[in-house]
């Protein structure tokens, strides 16, 4: 049986996460939290395609360390080179923000880096996805940066606030990170908690608001032009934008922790 129609689908300028699929589950289970119902009495979990895609984004890192790592050598091939020169990047950054320090985070802001770059420059290649339908095909993006959905740069935010705080109860001990707040006199402590609060919805929103407004004026760019315009637009919009964007994320996650050690030497 042939296919009588192949369209292009041009994603919508605003909207939600889509729902690629979902998790089936019995009905007994209906009243779980997240739990929709997609069919005539059928409920399930849904899986949004910023989760598609950030699966889609840890199998590729998992394949390029697996690759880079497979034949390590003293004298480096390609593959090895390249890791190489990501790592001494991440370490000259935070050798400069943290100092000795460095040994204890670079694990985490490491990683942090190295998803939130990928995931801001996914839409950059045009990866298809086709759908079938009543004799039609549909050819749409596989993939939607995760970035550009707030879910993900909250989650973010949240596991570096937990890095932060953490490591200021750490250094100060519980009562001494809550004496904080009164510091220098007691009636600053309303606005000393609203900037502790301020820091995870600032790096969340900054990184969501210029991923998600990249993808809004290049949607806009291409319905009043002609493609040929906003094409070169994608070299700032997501390669430029999306390794300024990860730059800065792990930049101002590193200047919180930097706070919260205050002066306290690293011991090992």
């Amino acid at each position: 049986m042939g296919f009588q129609s192949l369209q292009f689908v041009t994603p919508a300028l605003v909207e939600g996460p889509k729902v690629v699929f979902f998790v089936p589950l019995p009905d007994s289970l209906q009243h779980l939290p997240f739990v929709m119902e997609y069919g005539q009495g059928h409920y399930g979990w849904p899986v949004s395609i910023t989760v598609v895609t950030t699966w889609f984004l840890i199998f590729l890192l998992f394949l390029f360390f697996k690759v880079c790592t497979k034949k390590l050598e003293i004298i480096p091939e390609k593959p090895q080179i390249l890791l190489e020169s990501i790592y001494e990047f991440l370490d000259n950054l935070m050798q400069q923000m943290l100092g000795a320090w460095k040994v204890k985070y670079f694990s985490f802001l490491g990683s942090l880096f190295l998803f939130i770059f990928p995931a801001n420059i996914i839409s950059f290649f045009p990866i298809p996805w086709a759908r079938f339908a009543a004799g039609s095909v549909s050819i749409e993006p596989a993939f939607r940066t995760p970035t550009a959905d707030l879910n993900t740069t909250v989650g973010l935010a949240l596991l570096t606030t937990v890095i932060f705080v953490t490591a200021s109860v750490k250094q100060n001990g519980l009562w001494g990170y809550i004496k904080g707040f009164f510091s220098p006199l007691p009636f600053m402590a309303p606005l000393n908690v609203v900037g502790e609060l301020a820091k995870p919805l600032n790096i969340s929103v900054r990184l969501f608001g210029n991923m998600f407004a990249g993808s809004v004026i290049i949607g806009l760019l291409y319905r009043a032009c002609p493609w040929i315009i906003p094409a070169p637009l994608h070299l700032y919009f997501d390669l430029f934008s999306g390794l300024v964007q990860s730059f800065v994320f792990v930049t101002l996650s590193m200047v919180y922790i930097q706070s919260s050690l205050g002066d306290a030497e690293y011991l090992d």
